[in-house]
């Protein structure tokens, strides 16, 4: 089984892999890009994955919202805050989803918190936001739709929320990313997983 989040299509080109479930943990924001979000939508309705997402996005693709692979997410009131707000959380809310942080930080939450995993294995997760330059694996990929944040403050911001994360489940997530800077979660190497 495996999650895969956001944008992940653009890297479909380029490998076999695909997942099991997507997220998409935005809350509906004015002025979205929701050519591309239907676009994301359909491709992982085409797939057969299972769904998990904001109605905002999946109510414009036909067959989504009825097809019983598709799980409401709605935004909590953790939502728009920031990691120096002193109302953010300091352990997850579960069984509501709690959408601070991330969608990476979401898909964790269901794979350990509603669907019972054992653990979870991050692939991907290297942070490492620079300001004014791609911040993701592919210079196609376009970035959230929240408000214009500095890089720095956006690494702040999901770094808390991995914390959160690893306050939460505690010995159950590990980070087998290739390089990058997460160090909440103990490391293992991808190569040994497979």
């Amino acid at each position: 089984m495996s999650f895969a989040v956001n944008g992940i299509a653009a890297i479909y080109p380029k490998t076999e892999w695909r997942p099991t479930y997507y997220i998409r943990a935005e809350e509906a924001t004015t002025g979205a890009d929701s050519t591309a979000y239907k676009r994301d939508m359909e491709i992982h309705r085409d797939l057969g994955c299972e769904i998990w997402a904001n109605e905002f996005f999946t109510n414009k693709v036909d067959g989504i919202l009825n097809s019983g692979k598709y799980r409401q997410i709605r935004a909590c009131s953790h939502y728009s805050m920031h990691f120096n707000n002193p109302d953010t959380p300091h352990l997850y809310h579960l069984p509501r989803l709690c959408t601070f942080g991330s969608s990476v930080n979401v898909a964790i939450q269901i794979a350990l918190g509603i669907l019972n995993f054992d653990k979870v294995y991050l692939v991907g997760c290297d942070m490492g936001y620079k300001e004014g330059e791609s911040n993701h694996f592919s210079e196609t990929y376009t970035d959230g739709i929240g408000e214009a944040r500095s890089a720095r403050l956006n690494e702040l911001d999901i770094l808390a929320a991995h914390m959160i994360c690893a306050r939460s489940f505690p010995d159950r997530i590990y980070n087998a990313t290739i390089g990058g800077s997460l160090e909440v979660y103990p490391r293992v190497d991808f190569e040994r997983l497979f």
